[in-house]
């Protein structure tokens, strides 16, 4: 009677399922192996920190550009501020200015105003001599002449000049000479003012209503001046004249 396959096949094929078994287990391990060495491939740790550390700079220049450009807005706010400031301290200074021309524009109309009612207005045109002041000082005289013009009808300005002539004793004679306007050099001190064009220039008068004038005369040399003659000329014609005796 032949022998049972059977008992000789069942060892036979549980070998051949465990062969398959370990193979497909080593397959397994072998793929997930190689995944996982191909995952760690495309990110190494190392790369990770790179990223990281560029990130890092790049928010880091970020903020110094940010930190730059708000010193520089905060220079021009500086800036701003003091110009802010200077205009205003100008426009306060010109403010008082202002004011201080206004009150001394008010102070002459009421000036001009009190000499008016002093001494009645002359003729139409006609120019007053309204207030005459010469003192001696130093090697001069200092003179301040007040002159009012009477009439306001729009016309040209009047045109003239100033003479003063003083009366005194020169070399033991009584004499009058005619007194220049004083220049001042700093190597020979006060002179009169050489050149009969300089020195009309300078006592020349151009006026509408009123003018102060003021100034310093030469003394001529050993000449005593005791008074002096205040004239104010049209061309050649004295239009008003006053004197003034000077103190000793």
């Amino acid at each position: 009677m032949p022998a049972d396959p059977l008992p000789t096949l069942q060892p036979r094929l549980a070998g051949g399922l465990a062969r398959v078994a370990a193979g497909l287990l080593a397959g397994v391990l072998l793929g997930g192996s190689a995944g996982y060495f191909y995952a760690r491939q495309l990110y190494r740790p190392q790369d990770a920190v790179v990223i990281s550390v560029r990130q890092a700079e790049a928010q880091e220049e970020a903020a110094r550009q940010q930190a730059t450009q708000l010193r520089y807005t905060q220079g021009q706010l500086d800036t701003a501020d003091g110009e802010l400031v200077i205009e205003r301290s100008a426009r306060q200074e010109l403010e008082t200015q202002l004011r201080a021309a206004q009150a001394e524009i008010g102070r002459v109309r009421d000036q001009l105003a009190f000499y008016e009612q002093l001494l009645p207005p002359g003729p139409e045109g006609s120019v007053d001599i309204r207030g005459v002041e010469i003192d001696r000082s130093g090697a001069g005289l200092r003179y301040k002449v007040l002159l009012m013009r009477s009439g306001r009808n729009g016309g040209s300005p009047f045109a003239g000049a100033l003479r003063f002539q003083a009366t005194g004793t020169l070399k033991g004679e009584t004499v009058t000479v005619d007194l220049a306007p004083m220049q001042v050099k700093a190597e020979s001190g006060p002179v009169a003012v050489t050149g009969e064009n300089t020195a009309a220039a300078s006592l020349a008068l151009q006026f509408d209503q009123y003018q102060r004038s003021q100034g310093m005369l030469a003394v001529p040399e050993g000449f005593v001046p005791e008074s002096v003659t205040v004239s104010v000329l049209e061309g050649e014609t004295v239009r008003a004249s006053r004197s003034v005796k000077l103190e000793l």
